[in-house]
């Protein structure tokens, strides 16, 4: 897991994968906040789908497509195919696709893989503004200070 500040935000990321199969065509992703959760603004979710891996176990020159369907722009359903790979040729690659919104459905409309999509699941935890607030004043009252000594300093050299 990794952390990122972001101005006053915190960005943690964490592996992710799924996969899909003749008997597991489909996976949602929908993340939920544990039952515990006692924040005021929830955190924000994305999905980065980085890799696709294609089992030797799937049938020689068969393509198997993955697509991904979730709201866009407007709240429009958006569907689209987000990899093409053919058993024997393609073992991996890389996709490289970042699925900002949830619910998102993954789901492979042809072939029978087995596939496995590796990536990231970022979780974005907002900062309490009132902390951020209280960090300024902070901030101002010790500056404020600090010229004050400056100040006496100079009057002293003369």
């Amino acid at each position: 897991m990794a952390a990122v500040l972001a101005g006053a935000n915190i960005e943690e990321e964490y592996l992710w994968s799924c996969t899909l199969s003749a008997a597991n065509k489909e996976y949602v992703w929908e993340p939920k906040e544990p039952e515990d959760f006692k924040g005021e603004v929830k955190p924000g979710h994305r999905l980065l789908v980085k890799t696709a891996i294609l089992m030797p176990s799937a049938k020689k020159d068969e393509v198997n497509i993955v697509e991904v369907e979730c709201e866009g722009y407007n709240k429009k359903r958006v569907k689209l195919p987000i990899v093409a790979m053919k058993a024997g040729v393609d073992c991996q690659k890389y996709i490289d696709i970042l699925v900002p919104g949830f619910p998102a459905t993954i789901k492979i409309v042809q072939g029978e893989g087995p596939l496995h999509l590796v990536g990231s699941h970022c979780v974005e935890n907002f900062a309490d503004q009132e902390d951020e607030d209280d960090d300024d004043d902070e901030m101002e009252a010790s500056g404020t200070e600090d010229e004050t000594e400056k100040e006496a300093g100079d009057k002293a050299k003369e």
